[in-house]
């Protein structure tokens, strides 16, 4: 179960982020959660930023460990970081840092997700053999949260994927909806890095 004061700290855990990556730094108001999120989940979207009233919007009805990467997510989008694959990088790395046990575990579970959808794309043996490691109670997460989707699949979710790809073309990012898992690039990336 998430803190109610969830918000606060996701403007927290970005502050504190903007003090590696000046890009970053600075105030950030609290990001909402839509009191409408039916309406996202039967779009199967997890998160919205609004440009026109500068918010970072999230779908508060999706299952708990979405939030906090949603959060931070939508608020890089509020630092200008309009790229879905840049977006999802700096949520990962606002959360997987973060003090708050459920910031940790939202990024770093969200971004296991991504990189095992690459790994099993790349090589299906060496996936199945990671995805035995992973512990009963991340196993419950995944299986909450994949019941919690399926519920809203249909016509809606379908068109609501075309338009966000169609969107996501129309301004500059090519891979359309696929852009969000480009963030494994962003992650394998930061970790050569790291290592030498």
């Amino acid at each position: 179960m998430l803190a109610p004061d969830t918000a606060k700290e996701a403007t927290e855990v970005m502050a504190s982020l903007g003090k590696t990556y000046p890009e970053l730094s600075g105030t950030y108001a609290r990001p909402k959660g839509l009191l409408l999120s039916e309406i996202l989940s039967y779009q199967h979207l997890s998160g919205i930023y609004s440009p026109f009233t500068i918010e970072a919007n999230y779908n508060q009805d999706m299952t708990d460990y979405n939030i906090p990467f949603t959060m931070c997510h939508e608020l890089a989008h509020l630092r200008g970081f309009m790229s879905e694959d840049e977006a999802n990088f700096i949520a990962f790395l606002a959360c997987s840092g973060a003090e708050d046990s459920s910031f940790r575990y939202s990024g770093l579970l969200s971004g296991w997700i991504y990189c095992m959808n690459a790994l099993y794309k790349a090589d299906p043996a060496a996936h199945a053999s990671l995805r035995e490691t992973l512990s009963p109670a991340c196993e419950a997460d995944l299986r909450a949260n994949s019941e919690f989707w399926n519920r809203f699949d249909g016509k809606v979710a379908e068109v609501s994927n075309k338009v966000n790809d169609t969107y996501l073309k129309a301004n500059g990012q090519e891979e359309g909806v696929m852009r969000y898992n480009l963030m494994v690039d962003l992650v394998v990336a930061y970790y050569q890095q790291a290592i030498h």
